[in-house]
């Protein structure tokens, strides 16, 4: 253990061979450099392990590995879902149209024109039409594009609500039966505590034992219809 001086802690190793206290000044860790005061400790050792993959992690990935081992909503898809709305909002506000069928009616408007301004022999008109009937066909494949990913996108969130309406089912079921042992545990202590206050000795005891009697008996009768379920047999034939 490392002596304290002051303010400040010596080192508490003692001398090879002795009994001496080394008492040098000591580091965070309670040795001086000679003694391990630079060796890594925690996290940083080289020896350091927790878990199956933090020994094999680099320090800092191992640090956040921990945190997210030790983090209590590690099950929550609160975060997901908020990020996968964020992003179909987003891509809703890429879209320059509302559908693929405008696309397709301003392709066909320009390409009528196209072809109006071939029969005119007008080669710069030609020129601008293609350009435009090209823009129009870029645009086009973007908003389909766009539309596939908000496809994937609405999908991804529909089954993350779905999960996590479900994690939150089952953790409030697991929180209530949680709940009822605690209760019963309580109502075991209570009864228990009255029967102790209000009956001799004797009386006390037979009475203790019969409800004990009674529960292990109704804990088998549970086992049995639970058995039963599973083998798909009728309990009441045994």
């Amino acid at each position: 253990m490392p002596r304290v001086i002051g303010l400040k802690k010596r080192c508490g190793a003692r001398k090879r061979g002795t009994q001496i206290l080394c008492m040098r000044w000591a580091m965070p860790n309670g040795r001086c450099p000679l003694h391990g005061g630079k060796t890594p400790a925690g996290i940083a050792s080289v020896h350091f392990k927790t878990g199956r993959y933090a020994k094999d992690l680099p320090v800092k990935l191992a640090a956040n590995y921990l945190a997210a081992r030790n983090d209590p909503e590690i099950h929550s898809l609160k975060d997901e879902i908020g990020v996968a709305q964020a992003r179909l909002q987003e891509l809703f506000g890429r879209l320059e149209t509302s559908d693929l069928g405008h696309a397709w009616m301003n392709l066909a408007a320009t390409w009528a024109l196209f072809t109006k301004y071939r029969s005119a022999g007008d080669v710069p008109a030609m020129t601008n039409a293609l350009t435009d009937f090209e823009a129009i066909i870029q645009q086009g494949q973007q908003d389909y594009l766009l539309w596939q990913e908000i496809g994937g996108t609405i999908k991804l969130l529909s089954s993350l609500r779905l999960n996590e309406h479900k994690r939150l089912v089952d953790l409030q079921t697991m929180m209530s039966a949680l709940d009822a042992e605690r209760l019963w545990g309580v109502t075991q202590h209570i009864v228990r505590d009255a029967i102790l206050a209000y009956a001799d000795t004797d009386v006390a005891r037979r009475i203790l034992t019969r409800i004990q009697a009674e529960l292990a008996r109704y804990d088998l009768d549970k086992d049995r219809l639970a058995h039963a379920r599973l083998v798909g047999t009728d309990p009441a034939a045994d």
